[in-house]
């Protein structure tokens, strides 16, 4: 929680941030790959699709949104289920996404799930731990970087959580 809060303290107080060129799949897969003993520990199974796109943004706060979308699948997804990740372009923005085919979350839960402290509550995930920020986290994150997040989650189906960000030049 401590790192959450210190997050939120740095991006509400604007702080300096090195803009830089990132390859938004290379993200993904340090990402991945620092949440591999997670994954690997739940049994799940995954599937990457990357297409070379770039951004500008820190990279460090990238990877810390991408973390959070990862981690919420591998949270919300029971042992032996699927997460997919993908990266792509999507007209003129670069488009991450992760899917799982996890527990989804209730219609009646899904207006408020980028507000802070916000948790969905269901007999499937009342007993998982979390903050309720990290969601409100990757908006902050993403929406600094002049992009937008995006979900779509049926309640015992699984959940798509995702963000565009505007695509720097081209890629090398």
């Amino acid at each position: 929680m401590t790192s959450d809060i210190l997050s939120l303290e740095r991006i509400a107080e604007h702080r300096d941030v090195t803009l830089m060129r990132v390859k938004l799949g290379n993200l993904l897969e340090r990402t991945l790959k620092d949440l591999s003993d997670n994954i690997y520990q739940k049994d799940h199974k995954t599937s990457v699709s990357i297409e070379p796109v770039a951004v500008y943004g820190d990279s460090t706060e990238l990877r810390e949104a991408i973390a959070n979308l990862i981690g919420n699948a591998i949270k919300y997804t029971s042992p032996g289920g699927q997460i997919d990740a993908c990266v792509r372009r999507d007209g003129d923005m670069a488009l991450l996404e992760i899917t799982d085919n996890g527990y989804g979350i209730p219609e009646d839960q899904q207006e408020l799930l980028f507000q802070p402290f916000h948790r969905v509550k269901t007999r499937e995930t009342q007993a998982i731990d979390g903050t309720g920020l990290g969601l409100y986290l990757v908006k902050k994150i993403v929406e600094r970087y002049g992009g937008t997040v995006h979900f779509t989650s049926e309640y015992g189906k699984g959940s798509t959580f995702g963000f565009r960000l505007p695509l720097a030049q081209s890629v090398e």
